[in-house]
Formats: C-alpha cells, sequence, structure tokens
C-alpha cells in the first residue's frame, strides 16, 4: 500500500510579530520625542489684560525666547546669528507673516527687543509678543 504525502506549504516568516514590534517602537519613540521636546520649550509667558486670541488659520512664524535667553524658531534651537539668517530667508517667503514672539516672563527685556528689532529691520509688518490672559478677577481689579 502506498502513503502519498499531502504537499506541504513552506511556512516562511510570519510578518505579524514584526509589524507588532515596529509599530511599538514608533510610539516609543515619538512619545519619547514629545516628552523631550516639551522640557526644553518650558515659557512662562506673561499676564495681559488685553491679550487677543490669534486664529489657527493665520499664518505666523513662532520665535521663543526661553527664561535663559535660548531662541528657538520653529521648534529649533538657534543662535542670534542664526535666527538673522533665517528670519532673512523667511521674509523673502513669507513677508506677510505674523511674527509671534512668545518670551518668557523672566528673560532679559534685552533679547525680546533685539528679537522684535530683527523682525522689524527684515520687513515683517505684523509683531505680536504673546502674553497669557489675566484671570476674570483680575480685570475687574484693574480697572478700579
Amino acid at each position: 500500500m502506498r502513503f502519498f504525502q499531502a504537499e506541504q506549504d513552506d511556512p516562511g516568516i510570519d510578518p505579524t510579530p514584526l509589524v507588532d514590534v515596529v509599530f511599538q517602537l514608533i510610539i516609543y519613540f515619538a512619545v519619547a520625542t514629545t516628552f523631550a521636546f516639551l522640557g526644553a520649550m518650558k515659557v512662562n509667558l506673561p499676564k495681559a489684560g488685553t491679550s487677543l486670541e490669534l486664529t489657527a488659520s493665520q499664518q505666523k512664524i513662532m520665535i521663543v525666547i526661553d527664561r535663559t535667553g535660548e531662541i528657538y524658531l520653529e521648534d529649533q534651537l538657534l543662535s542670534f546669528s542664526e535666527l538673522s539668517e533665517r528670519m532673512k530667508a523667511l521674509a523673502e517667503q513669507k513677508a506677510n507673516s505674523l511674527v509671534v514672539i512668545q518670551a518668557d516672563k523672566d528673560t532679559r527685556h534685552g533679547m525680546v527687543v533685539s528679537v522684535l528689532d530683527l523682525a522689524r529691520s527684515l520687513g515683517f509688518q505684523r509683531i505680536a509678543i504673546a502674553t497669557e490672559p489675566k484671570p476674570a478677577e483680575a480685570k475687574g481689579e484693574a480697572g478700579r
């Protein structure tokens, strides 16, 4: 009696565990990168009673000056000379953009003025300094 053995498919490598590991690594690095960035950009904005909210549709150039005077342009740490070069290029591409300076309330006033002067000298007409709104009760007391 002759027995026939059924042909077996080559099992190969199952890609499911590989895909699971890759997705877990992507999630890990995405979360770790976000936390590293949030720690570097801690800025306490000054409070102002006349703050206006910006709309999300406005084209903005965000400049952040932290407590130690470090400058970030579009989430990238730059020296003042590097900021000057990058702003020159942005002035040619986005001259109508709103330049928003987010300066920590404890940073040196001179650094904020230097960045403001740089933006004006490059032809930016729309410049704002970011603030946090004062609490509602503080607004009423300020008017007395």
